[in-house]
């Protein structure tokens, strides 16, 4: 039961704000999305040398749907919502991780709850601010958007929309 809590709050973390082939992790090994690489969690398995950097990940971002001067404002409004729920879901992982050692079944069901609850949040809020920048892009940038931005991107996964 530990280790099941333990990886569905880890997925918590990386999937609010990871896109296909690569997201927020950056690291030796790690892939930068468009870039060839291993993926998300590093250069090994489990993510182990590579460290959080939603910086890095929403500048990639940002270069590849060459954002414009003009579309700096909406693109600021969902880089921040990315960087603050990725802080978010991060302060509750390790808040929940710390708990499970101690905790009682019911308490580890409250807490396997808390953080369904609060993933399924993080995604309505990137999702809902993904389209707000949406409706400042080009058709050429909304058509890259659709299969790139972390709240837009449809795909396996619990936080991918329906």
């Amino acid at each position: 039961m530990l280790a099941a809590l333990a990886c569905v709050a880890a997925l918590g973390v990386g999937e609010v704000t990871a896109g296909p082939g690569g997201g927020p992790w950056v690291g030796p090994g790690a892939a930068i999305p468009g870039s060839a690489g291993p993926g998300m969690m590093g250069g090994t398995e489990g993510g182990i040398d590579g460290v959080w950097n939603t910086d890095t990940y929403l500048d990639a971002l940002k270069a590849q749907l060459a954002i414009t001067p003009e579309q700096e404002a909406a693109w600021k409004d969902y880089a921040d919502t990315v960087a603050g729920v990725g802080a978010q879901l991060q302060g509750l992982h390790q808040l929940i991780f710390e708990a499970m050692g101690t905790a009682s079944w019911l308490e580890r069901r409250r807490l396997m709850n808390r953080m369904l609850l609060a993933r399924q949040q993080a995604f309505d809020m990137v999702h809902e601010s993904a389209i707000g920048l949406v409706a400042a892009l080009d058709p050429v940038q909304k058509t890259k958007a659709q299969s790139i931005l972390p709240g837009l991107v449809r795909g396996p996964g619990m936080m991918r929309p329906r």
